[in-house]
């Protein structure tokens, strides 16, 4: 079972606190904290939907003061009725007949109103939802790339998430206490026109389930904060066993049972530690609920003797009476949905602190410009040294390397040896931790990244493959210039694509994967030709490939290679390659290991310098001598 105050893989080796059982140990939050939590989830519900809030309002209010409505006109029917009996049948009923028609009125109003409250909190929760995803995607898509590499970042992201699934949650709490607080003042207005002596009674019965219910909150918020981590890796599971792209492994070593049996174990320790805390907050709140009770019962016992006695007419004992019970289960009601609101509170206070990490744009001033894509000049690293966060490892040591326009400058070297890494850094995606990354001469530190971007073009190993038509595969290199045809169908030809794409049954227009219907996969090969051709429409002065013909046969890697040269002319290539028949046209080839540049030079003066570049060369090609 999950322990509070350390965790343990799904293999049972602790592995220590999280980070949220850290912050969860001995935190409360003061009321002013919980009420400005509360401010602020009003705040994102007036930002998402501020007509549908307006509406709910003044329901509520209509709703409120139709329950005291009833309550006194009900008093007024039953008094109406008892005077019938002592008159003739005709004069009698004529005297309960509009009081009876009013009432019948309101509760209709009130029905209609119930109704439209409904769709009304079905829509806001739906903008609700809609805005919250949206501030958090306003995160994800701006931080950096080394955000994505922090496990607390995901965490992070998996609480925001939380918080904002809770958004909804958050308008029904705030739905259920405004029409919990309008039934009840309009009771306690009710109760106080017949019996204004009980109203102090019915506030004390209030007491025990409101704190019960903000106990019940603040435990149920550390159970999932607790859980979170875990949760994220039940979630990997399940990705694995559901998604296309593990399925072929998954199946061909037979870990379909091995990673269910991880899964469902994670679950049920998910189960039995919800179970412990549900069953804690249950005897809690089946305490104050009787206690309440009781409260309520001796004060309706109240009434009922004050109407024995024939100190209170039966009449307004019962109006009493009704209003007395209405009163607790409105106010009973009222401190269920504070529970709710203060529990999904505390997940708006995840949300608005994850929100918050949004970096902010620099100002004009402080942004320094690069070169236009047709003048681009030098890409270099001086003396950089790079681990990735929160890593001990060092992946490059002092690393000095440059890309003049129009060369072509090969990496080579031992897995792990640091080439995609300074890649990632060439290209901005990563800063350097020491030394520096320039672009014509500009600290890459001090320009904005989105402008670095637009001045590269990448090819990953690892490229994603979009379940999109193959257009749009190809457009994606440049979006902004999406509606370009002619330069889409060019930048597929310069690929290789165009024979694969022209035999597709809808062409171009062809939605590429298996995972809509009517998509068409293609080949691992055929897909790397077309992030290749993704590429060349990209048109940007830095291309980087990285292995990017590791899935061509050998007649199409040595027509792409043959026509490198021209397909990338006046352009900064940076090239990785395991395949020396690749990389040996390059006009300057870097030879990294364990994070190092250990030589550098063309083809023929590394070869003659016999040195590990000569080493992996000779090893690779002595199988065809």
């Amino acid at each position: 079972m999950y322990v509070l105050g350390g965790s343990r893989s799904s293999g049972g080796k602790r592995v220590g606190p999280t980070i949220y059982e850290l912050n969860a140990r001995g935190e409360s939050r003061s009321p002013r904290a919980m009420l400005r939590l509360v401010a602020a989830g009003v705040g994102i519900t007036w930002q998402a939907g501020r007509r549908e809030l307006v509406t709910m309002t003044v329901l509520e209010v209509i709703s409120g003061v139709g329950v005291a409505a009833e309550v006194v006109v009900g008093r007024r029917v039953l008094e109406a009725l008892l005077l019938s009996q002592h008159s003739t049948a005709g004069a009698g009923l004529a005297g309960v007949w509009p009081s009876a028609v009013l009432f019948g009125v309101i509760t209709a109003v009130l029905g209609m109103a119930g109704v439209v409250l409904r769709e009304q909190q079905r829509m806001l929760s739906e903008l609700t939802s809609r805005y919250a995803q949206d501030r958090v995607l306003d995160v994800t898509c701006a931080v950096d790339l080394d955000s994505f590499d922090q496990p607390e970042f995901h965490d992070r992201v998996a609480r925001a998430q939380a918080g904002m699934i809770r958004a909804p949650q958050m308008v029904m709490g705030l739905q259920g206490l405004g029409r919990s607080l309008a039934g009840a003042i309009g009771a306690a207005v009710a109760l106080v026109a017949v019996a204004p002596l009980l109203v102090p009674v019915a506030l004390v019965a209030l007491i025990p389930g409101w704190l019960a219910s903000g106990r019940r909150g603040r435990a149920f918020y550390y159970f999932g904060m607790i859980m979170t981590p875990r949760d994220r890796e039940r979630s990997y599971l399940a990705s694995l066993l559901t998604q296309r792209d593990p399925a072929k492994e998954v199946r061909a070593f037979g870990l379909a049972g091995f990673l269910r049996s991880r899964h469902d174990r994670l679950y049920d320790e998910r189960i039995a530690e919800m179970r412990r805390v549900s069953a804690r907050q249950l005897r809690g709140m089946a305490l104050a609920d009787l206690a309440s009770s009781l409260t309520i019962a001796i004060a309706i016992a109240g009434i009922l003797w004050l109407a024995v006695t024939h100190h209170l007419a039966l009449s307004s004992a019962a109006a009493g009476a009704a209003a007395l019970v209405l009163l607790g289960q409105r106010l009973a009601f009222a401190g269920q949905n504070a529970g709710v609101l203060q529990e999904s509170a505390m997940f708006i206070d995840d949300f608005l602190a994850f929100t918050e990490l949004a970096p902010n744009a620099p100002r004009e001033a402080e942004a320094a410009d690069l070169s236009e894509a047709g003048a681009f000049g030098v890409v270099a690293a001086e003396g950089v040294t790079f681990s990735y966060p929160g890593s001990e490892r060092v992946a490059l040591r002092d690393v000095s390397v440059s890309i003049s326009p129009g060369e072509v400058v090969a990496l080579v070297g031992p897995n792990g040896s640091g080439k995609t890494t300074l890649a990632k850094l060439l290209a901005g995606l990563y800063l350097p931790s020491s030394g520096r990354v320039r672009w014509d001469g500009v600290d890459t530190r001090s320009v904005e990244r989105r402008e670095l971007f637009a001045h590269s073009a990448i090819v990953f190993q690892d490229f994603i493959r979009y379940a999109l038509s193959a257009e749009d595969n190809i457009a994606l290199g440049r979006h902004e210039r999406a509606a370009d045809t002619a330069g889409i169908m060019r930048a597929a030809e310069r690929a290789g694509a165009d024979g694969d794409i022209a035999s597709l049954p809808d062409g171009y227009q062809t939605l590429l994967g298996p995972a809509f219907i009517d998509g068409t996969d293609l080949s691992t090969g055929q897909w790397q030709r077309v992030a290749l051709a993704r590429t060349f429409f990209r048109d940007a002065p830095l291309v980087i490939l990285d292995e990017p013909t590791a899935a061509l046969d050998a007649k199409a890697e040595h027509e792409l290679f043959e026509r490198i040269g021209e397909l990338l002319a006046g352009r900064s290539v940076l090239l990785i390659s395991h395949r020396f028949s690749t990389v040996r046209s390059a006009d300057r080839i870097y030879v990294l290991r364990e994070g190092r540049v250990v030589e550098s030079g063309t083809h023929e003066e590394l070869v003659l310098a016999d040195g590990t570049y000569a080493e992996m060369f000779t090893l690779q090609a002595s199988p065809y001598q």
